[in-house]
């Protein structure tokens, strides 16, 4: 596929990821909450040993499980950006290091950008504990990009040389 193309659909990528962090981190508190709390409510309904329990023991277990979850959501939705970016930096001829780096560089400055901008968000705080888990989040998801590209090189060679 054309190297032109292939940098436009992942920067679309990209620009696409970053839009979707940037309207979650527009919610105010409560509903960002809401979200959260209603997944973990699912979740506790499928459950066949939570069935039995009443309420406020569903609720407990909800409150308990809030702060993992949206720790959880951020690394996740920041891991999928740490692949989103690798995929787009690496679409540039440039040294794997260079790669890596800028990959990182922007994956961490938008972490920290989204916190900025929860600070100004009602009942939303920008945390630098948030950094630090979607700044890993982008790091694992670089990882994970780096290990594909090396384990598809190696595939792509072995069946060059049995062929």
């Amino acid at each position: 596929m054309n190297k032109i193309i292939i940098k436009v659909i992942f920067g679309i990528m990209v620009l696409t990821w970053m839009i979707t962090v940037f309207t979650l981190s527009n919610e105010p508190a409560k509903k960002s909450s809401n979200t959260s709390g209603k997944t973990i409510r699912i979740i506790i309904n499928i459950l066949p040993n939570t069935r039995n329990m009443d309420e406020n023991e569903k609720e407990q277990i909800v409150s308990d499980l809030q702060p993992i979850t949206r720790k959880l959501a951020h690394f996740s939705l920041y891991t999928l950006g740490g692949i989103l970016i690798y995929n787009f930096i690496n679409a540039f001829n440039i040294e794997f290091n260079k790669k890596f780096i800028f990959s990182f560089l922007i994956g961490g400055i938008y972490a920290i950008s989204d916190e900025f901008h929860q600070l100004f968000i009602p009942g939303r705080s920008g945390e630098i504990r948030d950094v630090c888990i979607d700044s890993s989040g982008v790091l694992l998801g670089i990882f994970i990009m780096i290990v594909l590209i090396k384990l598809g090189g190696k595939i792509g060679r072995n069946k060059r040389e049995n062929s």
